[in-house]
Order: C-alpha cells, then structure tokens, then sequence
C-alpha cells in the first residue's frame, strides 16, 4: 500500500534491486518472524539498498583520499569508524585485519642479502650441469683421444663398447653379379 501510494504521488515507480524472495528468506531465517507482509518486504529491500549505497559512497571516498582505485576491506573499515551510528552497529561485525595497518604509500623493494658463498657441502644447482672440471694436475691436459681418457677414468671391465658413429660405413665388400 505504501508503495502504490508513492508512485501515485511522485509518478515514479520503484524497482528494488535485491529478489524479493531472497530478502524473505533471510527475514524469515528469525525463528520469531513467521509470516512477511509485502510492506514490510519493500521497506526492509528498499532501506538495505539506501544502507549500501551509502557505506559503497562513503568508502569510495576515503578509498580516493588514500589515492586508490580499488576499494578494499580497510576502506570500508574506515568509512565505518567515521560514522558514528554505523560503528556503534558494524564495527563488530566486519572481519578483523589480516596484517597490521601499513601505510598506503608506494611499495619498497625487499632488499635481500646476497650470499657470497655457499656453505660446505653444497652446490648451486647450475654446477650440476656443467662438466666435472678436473681434480689433479695431469687430468688437466686434454687427451688427443676421448677414448684413452675414459679409460684413465674408468676400469676397463666397467667400460661400454664402442659403437661405431653412423658417418662411419663398415667395408663391407659389393657382390657383383
């Protein structure tokens, strides 16, 4: 009734955002509301849509003053502190902080210490992929032949057979007919 008596008067219909039945369900979630009147539904939508437009305002505000773009959790909890009969109401209810309140400045680097050396016992993990450098003196020099210095390396009886590249053709001799 009251709806229709504002759009008789003003000309103007109001279309609520929120489902109305959703907005009932929540309202009959309360164990003593048994039964919602649609009048009761239309100011209940209607003053939760006036509610979050006003906190989406007030928190854009602040969310301009601390020069951002975004508006985040801090920025509501902000616009909620400084209206006094929202936080006597919301201030309990809004999530706590994650971290403690950093300043809104631009982010510094993280400067991180560079390691000189690594401790004993390890290795970067570049140096698994690198060929073993030599450890004395006389497996310095290169030998003419890979295969003379795989043998130093490795005892003969652990040593593969040599396989033969395919640029090389074995002399197998052609039949002629």
């Amino acid at each position: 009734m009251i709806a229709m008596a504002e759009e008789e008067e003003n000309g103007v219909s109001i279309e609520l955002e929120f489902p109305k039945s959703r907005v009932k369900k929540i309202m009959t979630l309360d164990k003593d509301v048994k039964r919602v009147s649609s009048e009761a539904l239309f100011l209940v939508s209607r003053s939760t849509e006036l509610f979050l437009q006003f906190l989406a305002e007030k928190s854009a505000k602040v969310a301009i003053e601390k020069k951002r773009k975004t508006v985040n959790l801090e920025h509501v909890r902000m616009a909620v502190k400084r209206h006094q009969p929202t936080r006597d109401f919301l201030l309990d209810d809004l999530p706590p902080p994650s971290e403690p309140a950093k300043p809104d400045g631009p982010a510094k680097p993280v400067v991180r210490p560079k390691l000189d050396a690594a401790p004993s016992g390890t290795r970067r993990i570049d140096q698994f992929f690198r060929k073993p450098e030599p450890q004395n003196p006389s497996q310095a020099q290169s030998p003419e032949n890979p295969a003379q210095a795989q043998s130093s390396e490795i005892p003969a009886q652990a040593q593969a057979p040599e396989i033969p590249s395919q640029t090389e053709s074995p002399e197998v001799p052609f039949e002629t007919q």
